[in-house]
């Protein structure tokens, strides 16, 4: 049987080549040069680490998923160490305190929350208690160890107290009760809404107190419920005042925001672009004429969820109604809408049918929480920013790696850098190894394993061509048997 060679000269040397160029892939040097745009960055005093917030021109210029081609780069051209920063941390809404006017209970208060209470109360003209009076000339007295005051609630307006806080005179001997709190429209029948035990220790030697608790949680207050009826049981107490707790306004990290124009997108619809994938949290619609108020639908382009066909569709978010009105010489827009701050780089509109349509598109404002990187200023100055290639790996540390001993909201704590004004640059064409260097592990896993094939199939064909060639040869003339 005939064993058939191959000799292919240049196999060997291009595979070597090859894989020297995956090598030199790897360790491929970053650099400013890389970058469509670049912009000055000005560090905030001399701390090794700084933050810095990427303004929307920079999300716009970026060109990877999860804006994986931000970089810093020092004076050297070398890269510096990145991680991205956590969400700023939400201040606690601050509380405010109000003193309740409070009168003396008539009668017993045993009869259930739900009993009718014979009161008479005398009010001013602005619906303020100026006194309580028992209904009845027959009224039960209050059950021994029992006291009760009626809290009006007109201080407060519109509000509703989160919390009761007590104040009653320090004792030698301490203090133990209980209390319930009720609440009530008309004074004639009334709900439970709070319970606690108050309690006072007194301190070494009777100074003070060293605990205390005068603190009653509510819940459920409603805004028709003008009074509130509060009972202490298990002795005598002489309460001193009653601070109602209104909490504030929640306090919001600074957002983002910038104007944009939509465009048609169909009879009834419009799109907005807003050049990067952003992570909004709030949208407000206007619309371009007065007197008009228009109900859409807002869908969401989810670049991360495409459909079995590898289309990318549109998902509902949220129904919204627009209006600009003018009343009493003020115009009124209607407020933004809250959003699950979803990434998303586009989004569609659409006007419900039965609405007019009107004549001249509307603007939108987007609001987002500005992404901020943290990196260490290694190196000498000035640094550079750099943003603007496809694509680019991830270069990104965890947080807690690049921020010894850290804790949640720490990085919000680090000073500021600010970024310039970006510049846009002239990137060449990218060659083979260009594509090499920045193609990412599993592209170049699949380019090999093409290679391979291509390799393969080139072997097998040069196997049967030289066996064709082979067959065709005239076989060898045997000699004459002797």
């Amino acid at each position: 049987m005939k064993r058939f060679h191959v000799t292919r000269p240049g196999l060997l040397p291009a595979t070597l080549a090859c894989a020297a160029s995956l090598a030199a892939a790897q360790g491929a040097e970053d650099h400013p040069g890389r970058y469509a745009a670049t912009a000055p960055v000005t560090l905030s005093g001399s701390a090794g680490l700084q933050r810095l917030p990427l303004p929307l021109a920079v999300l716009q210029a970026s060109r990877s998923p999860g804006w994986a081609d931000v970089r810093i780069f020092n004076a050297a051209g070398e890269p510096v160490p990145l991680a991205w920063a956590g969400a700023p941390a939400v201040e606690p809404a601050p509380v405010r305190e109000v003193a309740l006017p409070r009168f003396d209970w008539p009668g017993s208060v045993d009869g259930g929350a739900s009993a009718p209470a014979p009161l008479t109360l005398r009010l001013r003209a602005d619906g303020a208690v100026l006194d309580v009076r028992s209904s009845g000339a027959a009224s039960a007295p209050a059950a021994s160890g029992v006291q009760a005051w009626l809290l009006d609630l007109q201080p407060l307006g519109a509000e509703r107290p989160a919390a009761l806080r007590l104040q009653w005179p320090a004792t030698a001997q301490g203090l133990e009760r209980r209390a319930t709190v009720q609440a009530s429209r008309d004074t004639q029948r009334w709900e439970d809404v709070g319970a606690a035990t108050l309690v006072d220790v007194p301190g070494p030697s009777g100074a003070g107190s060293a605990v205390r608790q005068p603190r009653i949680e509510l819940q459920g207050v409603t805004r028709e419920q003008r009074y509130l009826r509060l009972v202490v049981r298990g002795g005598d107490f002489g309460l001193e005042s009653v601070q109602a707790e209104l909490a504030g306004a929640q306090a919001e990290a600074p957002l983002a925001s910038a104007r944009f124009p939509l465009r048609p997108d169909g009879e009834r619809t419009w799109r907005l672009d807003a050049g990067a994938v952003l992570p909004v949290q709030r949208l407000q619609l206007h619309l371009a004429e007065d007197n008009a108020v228009a109900p859409f639908q807002l869908l969401r382009r989810a670049p991360l969820r495409p459909t079995p066909r590898g289309t990318v569709d549109w998902w509902p978010v949220a129904s919204l109604t627009a209006y600009r009105l003018q009343r009493e010489g003020r115009l009124q827009e209607a407020p933004p809408v809250s959003l699950d701050g979803g990434p998303a780089r586009e989004w569609r509109l659409v006007l419900d049918p039965r609405a007019p349509l009107p004549t001249s598109a509307p603007e939108a404002t987007l609001w987002w929480r500005t992404p901020q990187l943290v990196f260490a200023a290694r190196g000498s100055g000035p640094f550079t920013l750099a943003v603007g290639r496809d694509p680019a790996p991830a270069a990104t540390l965890p947080l807690p790696t690049l921020l010894p001993g850290w804790v949640p909201g720490a990085e919000h704590r680090l000073p500021g850098a600010t970024a310039g004004a970006l510049v846009a640059r002239h990137v060449a064409p990218r060659g083979a190894v260009q594509l090499l260097q920045d193609a990412t592990a599993e592209q170049r896993r699949r380019w090999l394993l093409w290679g391979l094939l291509a390799l393969a199939v080139a072997v097998l064909g040069a196997l049967a061509w030289r066996l064709a060639r082979d067959l065709k040869r005239p076989a060898p003339e045997q000699p004459p048997a002797p």
